[in-house]
């Protein structure tokens, strides 16, 4: 019988992104950050906002930066769900429902925040609402300042979801 692990988070690396392997939303996305000039960043997000989730740069104790901003049509809204989406005291910022995966992707903040923007590969179970579901992604996560002097930065988020099935 063939098994396979739980969780598998994979770096694909930005390298196939360029080569034309990558959602083409993400892959414009992609282009749009890394083609601007410093400091011009923000009118770039403008278009994919509704693709995104932002982030805060601050990671505490092996997890992701808590989440401020969640795009409606962004992956994490359609596997998490609007009542989450938006909460009622937003002022400390989103977590995810789910620990597990919490802890699986905080290496792609870390590596976006170390100043490399990360594009990969996730397939795992996640519990959401007393419900298992095993999903499948890809996501770029990059770092970005909204202006050139701005000691402000922050993570965008643009994850695609390939298969999602309810297990349980």
């Amino acid at each position: 019988m063939l098994t396979r692990p739980n969780a598998l988070f994979s770096e694909i690396g930005t390298q196939a992104i360029e080569r034309g392997l990558a959602d083409p939303v993400l892959s414009a996305f992609f282009e749009t950050v890394m083609t601007a000039p410093r400091g011009e960043v923000q009118q770039g997000l403008k278009p994919y906002l509704p693709y995104l989730s932002l982030c805060s740069d601050k990671m505490k104790d092996g997890a992701p930066p808590p989440i401020f901003y969640v795009g409606r049509e962004s992956g994490q809204r359609t596997l998490f769900g609007e009542d989450w989406a938006t909460p009622t005291s937003p002022a400390s910022g989103l977590r995810t429902p789910d620990p597990d995966l919490e802890r699986a992707s905080a290496e792609g903040y870390g590596k976006a925040l170390d100043g490399t923007p990360y594009y990969g590969y996730a397939r795992t179970e996640v519990h959401v609402n007393g419900e298992t579901f095993e999903v499948a992604f890809e996501r770029l996560i990059v770092a970005v300042r909204p202006a050139l002097q701005s000691s402000v930065r922050f993570c965008a988020y643009f994850g695609v979801i390939q298969d999602l099935r309810r297990t349980s």
